[in-house]
């Protein structure tokens, strides 16, 4: 089932930094949500609707334990969006251009990386750099252009429009669809409900208030009504949600002919050794990935290289245990792994076995490390 969720206020997602009244006076906000709020809000909704229910909850015969999240993703009136993949990059001072990153083999370089191949940006003018883009969201056929290997370069929205015909961009900004608006407040006594008289009870929070955007959720192993209420973050804002018809990234099956492969992660990934995944050893970068629920069950892979950004910190509460939930470091959405499939095997395998497939190690079936497979671009040499 794949829902549409419209805010009828502003959100709150505070990030991972502990936050303690008294202690801490500003509480910083993130966007999107991490899964794992999405996840609750969906459980929560259904338990609303089955209050009878409700003593079931993290039980064994809890009703919303096959909940699945299969995708996160954004939209407007006219497009659906997507983290922009880290290896798009543009061009300093000039902000309406992305490019991609090219893979290179690291010859003669002594870097403290543990991969063979560096990923670079292709040849510039003279005194030109690269940077990061910040925040990017991909429009879905600009995506599958992308993991086709179609496109070495997409057009960013220019901050500011001229004047005339709006022009055609494939990137966007998150900030040109998510306003931050600050609020303060104070802390209230429970006894009286009025506010607290004590010192250190004044914080500051900034509200997302979304404009013209919109979230969809890919789920099974829930029923919910085709159109309803729920309570999404902070505060437990209220937003309205529809059913819509499904999203599909790679609606063709991609052919790969070759034995290497990018893979784009399209949501946060939790891996137990940082930024590799598990099945991958550190030293050789070699491993063995194993999906008991396909029928190749499992493929040899090498990491040539990849573009993860920085890591994001996750927690939580532990409603039935009434306790902090483990702090991980979270592997951003939109980094993009680059492998090379061993033992004569083609991509094309790769593709089957983990292409819309979750690979997170931890909260996999919460839509943690949803992975989409691509083509690289240019030819692997080495």
């Amino acid at each position: 089932m794949l829902i549409k969720i419209r805010p009828l206020d502003t959100l709150f997602f505070r990030d991972g930094k502990p936050f303690t009244m008294g202690e801490e006076s500003w509480a910083n906000t993130i966007f999107p949500p991490p899964p794992t709020v999405i996840y609750g809000a969906l459980r929560s909704c259904y338990f609303a609707s089955h209050i009878s229910e409700l003593s079931k909850a993290a039980e064994e015969n809890d009703p919303t334990k096959n909940l699945k999240i299969n995708g996160i993703y954004f939209a407007d009136e006219e497009n659906d969006y997507f983290p922009l993949p880290r290896d798009c990059v543009q061009i300093k001072d000039e902000k309406n251009k992305a490019l991609l990153l090219k893979l290179e083999k690291m010859a003669g370089i002594a870097s403290s990386c543990p991969t063979k191949y560096v990923l670079q940006a292709p040849k510039l003018k003279d005194n030109e750099q690269v940077e990061a883009i910040q925040d990017g969201l991909i429009k879905l056929t600009a995506l599958k252009d992308y993991l086709k290997g179609k496109k070495e370069s997409f057009s960013i929205k220019p901050e500011r429009k001229k004047e005339g015909k709006e022009q055609a961009f494939s990137i966007l900004k998150l900030k040109d669809k998510v306003l931050l608006e600050p609020k303060v407040g104070i802390g209230l006594n429970r006894k009286t409900g009025t506010a607290d008289d004590k010192q250190g009870k004044l914080y500051h929070i900034s509200m997302n208030r979304l404009k013209d955007f919109c979230l969809l959720v890919d789920f099974e192993g829930l029923k919910l009504d085709k159109v309803g209420l729920m309570k999404l973050g902070g505060e437990g804002k209220a937003v309205s949600y529809q059913k819509e018809e499904k999203v599909t990234i790679n609606s063709d099956k991609l052919k790969l002919e070759d034995q290497y492969f990018k893979l784009y992660l399209s949501t946060p990934a939790i891996f137990e050794n940082g930024w590799f995944p598990s099945w991958l050893d550190q030293k050789t970068l070699q491993g063995t990935y194993n999906n008991s629920q396909s029928k190749e069950k499992k493929i040899e892979l090498e990491l040539l290289t990849a573009a993860i950004g920085k890591y994001k910190t996750l927690g939580g509460f532990d409603m039935k245990l009434k306790r902090p939930k483990p702090m991980y470091r979270v592997v951003p959405a939109g980094s993009v792994y680059y492998f090379k499939v061993l033992n004569e095997d083609t991509a094309q395998r790769a593709f089957d076995l983990l292409n819309n497939k979750a690979i997170s190690d931890v909260y996999a079936e919460q839509g943690f490390g949803l992975a989409h497979i691509g083509r690289i671009h240019e030819d692997v040499n080495g």
